[in-house]
């Protein structure tokens, strides 16, 4: 039976169960930041098992895509190495949500592979938790398994979890019974207490399919409390079930893998056998992983899923390096998975070209960098065999990670492969120094000593400032504690003021911290507020001032009155709304893979990071500006609501930040696409047109916003786009400068001789046409000041050898110039050029391909010698090389040496 017809078959099996066909959700989970990948098919019911979402079904079926890549599920260094190990893979499964329970799901699992798949019942075992009497003799009486080949496993009071599944440490949970295959005899290991379902983990016994049964609701001292709904979570390993259906011991054998294996075996024209079938199973095993996750969004880059992905995609590439493929490979095997997978998976198809070219570039961009890193570590490596190490150096590993792209485990793995480690304590050294040179510190955080509170003896402990930032810019209320933070950039002592409530946003989020003033009318002293940060006691404001002075004042009257700057405030709330605008139309524009990555937004303008592998057309920019230009314009209502549940926000589809911490609950800014005066109802705003985990402060309608222009857009790192943008009066300013720049170019122009963009594009050209001209002129005048010395060049032990200063246009044309006199020595010439281009002094050596064929003489050597005589570097090529002269006296003392230098190298 084909890997196809088994999916269909079981997903018609439950069907005809009154189980509802659910689609396989994103591998990328957009609603949950915690979860690198989706990495089990109950991931999507998470919210229904949590009894915070219901659905119009209680019983559900599907086959899942799932990754797992670190953690006890999976090793990466393992795939492709043993019969099971994988990155990508379909998880079958069946739920039931309050509705049918052991005895039903028991049946089934046993009816679906006896009966649908025809398994021999004497090849199966089970597993069941050593307390679960019900399930056994479900198993034994109802099923009619033996008891002999029913296991009881785990005992929680002895910390043994087997057969008893939990989601978290607290929370739903219960017992589980497992389906085992056993593949006879061959397979067996030698384990000391015997090979044997529950004790050893050979390929003998099997694990198929999990059916766990959740009844507790597990407390934070242990305790099981019962659940009121009673529900169901199995999971059936697909590419296992598949090679058990096909014969086959190893998954890679079976027609899920065959294809991609044959696939690499043609491109790179060896058998698979031995070490080159593994680095082909490595290969297809990660060609399906890239190809489903870069589907889902998820691009390679240096952070988050997207260094992953980008990890087993170089893990790939580096295999087809040891199979001898030294050009892109990747996205050929990847368009094969496309082809085999789109029935199940239809994104693939509609997505292929996108997912081929992200996997192409990248396979493109690390090849570039691998034939360099690989002869640096060959370099390491005989300096490792010289000084007799086994041991990479932290600092070598450093250089091949921080220089050429190697992430350290590439660089295991390589060195491995030569039985050698590396010093990882070394690296780990490296990689902080690193970290500390280029981390900038706030310069409002450094130097934080201890708080000292106003009122002596007071405890913050468990104190937090209670923030009304989001309703109010003033508030009277009364400084609990103050603390040094150190000296600004022009020396002067900076602290922090904490209050018992505060009106100032505290820097988070990307969104910069208020600033404004603390009036103490008791002094009468106003305290400029430079910035808020945050604290664990809550937001604080940073002021000038010693720690003593403004204990005394506060001592004296802790009263004071807070005030933040209004204006300042206004622009971020524009600049913040501004940024959830353009995320929507960035989504709209580009696709729903564009998921944010960071930003800055301040009062003068806003930044704004986004996931997405190429730059942006001149036509998507002004689509993405007029969209949110048009958002604006609607005036659309922007609401927040606090306080809401974190799984009920994510089931609103909010887009939360991946990384970013959330509790329980969380707050959420959507922008809704009605634009009443006064609804009467929430519903009455309309449809929302974006929806957010936000804890920012926001405009109160798109309107507020004003003009929108976008500065820039461009490349941060490979996989992430910067867009800077200004809003308001920043954006008018903007746009009057354009106006009047234009009215002064027109100013400039002919009237009735065509637009602006027109004349320009003239002129432009005209210019163009006179420098090639110049050009032309330039490289005239230097061959004619050479012809005399082409006519009679100077013999050195039988050379014809010219030397000589010319000028040139260029870099291309210097280039030129010495072909055209090599070309007319014809043969036994030597051409050595000087010339000062864009600033520098440039050295050029050329040869008659006479010499090169003979190993007379290497214009590399040449150079190097001739450029050392006038204190430079150079070297190159056998018939040309250059060199860089530090100036125009090295130029003159490297031509003087020319001589007796070419008649050393002949000599020698």
């Amino acid at each position: 039976m084909k890997a196809r017809e088994i999916r269909a078959s079981f997903l018609d099996f439950f069907a005809q169960r009154g189980h509802e066909v659910v689609v396989s959700s994103s591998l990328v989970p957009h609603d949950d930041p915690t979860l690198m990948f989706t990495n089990a098919g109950m991931n999507q019911f998470k919210g229904v098992f949590l009894g915070l979402e219901k659905r119009n079904y209680v019983r559900a079926t599907s086959v899942q895509k799932c990754m797992r890549v670190s953690g006890k599920h999976n090793d990466l260094e393992e795939v492709g190495h043993d019969a099971r190990h994988h990155t990508f893979f379909e998880m079958l499964g069946n739920w039931s949500f309050g509705d049918y329970y052991k005895r039903e799901s028991i049946a089934w699992g046993w009816e679906f592979l006896t009966g649908q798949m025809k398994l021999d019942a004497e090849r199966l075992w089970v597993s069941v938790y050593k307390d679960d009497d019900e399930s056994f003799a479900i198993w034994e009486k109802e099923i009619g398994v033996p008891a002999e080949r029913i296991v009881r496993l785990g005992d929680l009071a002895q910390g043994d979890d087997e057969n008893f599944w939990s989601m978290a440490d607290t929370g739903p949970c219960g017992p589980c019974t497992e389906i085992h295959y056993d593949q006879g005899e061959a397979m067996k290991c030698d384990h000391p207490d015997g090979c044997f379902v529950g004790v050893c983990d050979c390929d003998r016994w099997l694990e198929l399919w999990n059916h766990v049964f959740m009844e507790f609701d597990r407390q934070a001292d242990g305790t099981l409390n019962p659940l009121p709904m009673k529900s169901v979570d199995t999971g059936l390993g697909f590419e296992r079930l598949v090679a058990v259906m096909q014969g086959k011991q190893s998954n890679y054998e079976t027609d899920l893998f065959v294809p991609l294996i044959d696939r690499m075996s043609g491109i790179c024209g060896r058998a698979p056998e031995g070490a080159d079938r593994i680095s082909m199973q490595v290969i297809a095993d990660h060609a399906r992983a890239v190809a489903f996750t870069v589907a889902d969004g998820a691009i390679p880059s240096s952070s988050d899923r997207g260094y992953v992905v980008r990890r087993i995609l170089r893990r790939a590439v580096r295999h087809g390096h040891l199979l001898g493929v030294e050009e892109p490979f990747l996205y050929r095997i990847s368009d094969l998975v496309i082809t085999e997978m789109s029935e199940a998976y239809p994104e693939l198809a509609e997505r292929r070209e996108r997912i081929l070219d992200v996997i192409r570039k990248e396979e493109e961009r690390f090849l570039r960098t691998l034939a360099a890193g690989l002869h640096v570590y060959a370099d390491f490596k005989a300096t490792m065999a010289a000084e007799g190490r086994t041991q990479l150096t932290g600092e070598e590993a450093f250089k091949l990670h921080d220089t050429f792209g190697f992430p350290v485990d590439l660089t295991g793995v390589v060195a491995a492969e030569d039985g050698y480690t590396i010093d990882m304590a070394g690296f780990a050294v490296c990689m902080e120094e690193q970290r500390r040179q280029s981390r900038r510190e706030n310069k409002f955080m450094a130097g934080i000593t201890p708080w000292q509170t106003v009122s002596a003896g007071l405890d913050l402990g468990g104190f937090q400032a209670e923030f009304l930032g989001y309703e109010r810019l003033y508030e009277e209320a009364h400084v609990v504690a103050v603390r040094a933070a150190g000296q600004d950039e022009d020396g002067q002592e900076i602290a922090h003021v904490l209050c018992d409530k505060t009106p100032f946003y505290a820097e988070s989020g990307g969104q910069t911290g208020d600033v404004g003033q603390i009036a103490h009318q008791a002094s009468g002293r106003f305290l400029p507020v430079l910035d808020t940060q945050k604290s664990a006691e809550g937001p604080v404001c940073v002021v000038h001032g010693t720690v003593d002075e403004l204990l005394a004042m506060f001592r004296a009257d802790a009263l004071v009155q807070l005030q933040v700057d209004a204006v300042k405030r206004a622009g971020v709330m524009r600049n913040h709304t501004a940024t959830h605008l353009l995320h929507a139309a960035l989504r709209q524009v580009l696709g729903e893979h564009v998921e944010q990555a960071g930003s800055v937004v301040e009062a003068s303008r806003l930044r704004f990071d986004f996931r997405h592998d190429q730059a942006l057309t001149a036509a998507q920019l002004a689509d993405v500006e007029r969209i949110v230009a048009d958002e604006i314009a609607a005036n659309r209502v922007v609401l927040t609501e606090t306080e809401v549940d974190l799984d009920e926000a994510r089931a609103r589809g909010a887009m939360a930040l991946f990384g970013e911490k959330y509790g329980d609950k969380v707050r959420v800014v959507q922008i809704h696409g009605g634009n009443l005066v006064s609804p009467r109802q929430p519903e009455d705003y309309g449809p929302v047109y974006s929806v957010e985990l936000c804890g920012g402060t926001h405009a109160f309608r798109t309107g507020d916003i004003g003009p929108f222009r976008i500065v820039s857009e461009g490349s941060v790192s490979a996989g992430v786009r910067r867009i800077e943008a200004v809003t308001g009066p920043e954006a008018a300013a903007m746009a009057l400068a354009d106006r009047d720049q234009v009215r002064e170019l027109t100013g400039l122009l002919r009237h009735g001789a065509g637009s602006v963009a027109e004349q320009t594009a003239a002129i432009i050209a005209e210019r163009d046409a006179l420098r090639q001209e110049l050009a032309r002129l330039q490289q005239d005048a230097a061959r004619a000041s050479l012809s005399s010395a082409l006519d009679t060049p100077r013999d050195i032990a039988g050379l014809k050898v010219i030397s000589a200063h010319v000028a040139a246009e260029d870099k291309n044309a210097f280039m030129q110039l010495g072909d055209h006199v090599r070309d007319k020595l014809d043969s036994e010439g030597v051409v050595v050029l000087t010339a000062d281009l864009d600033g520098k002094s440039t050295l050029l050596v050329t040869i008659t391909p006479d010499l090169v064929k003979g190993k007379k003489l290497h214009a590399g050597n040449l150079a190097k010698a001739i450029a050392a005589a006038g204190g430079g570097r150079g070297g190159g090529r056998p018939n040309m090389a250059q060199a860089g002269m530090p100036d125009a006296a090295g130029l003159e003392q490297a031509l003087a040496a020319v001589d007796a230098i070419i008649a050393e190298q002949l000599a020698s």
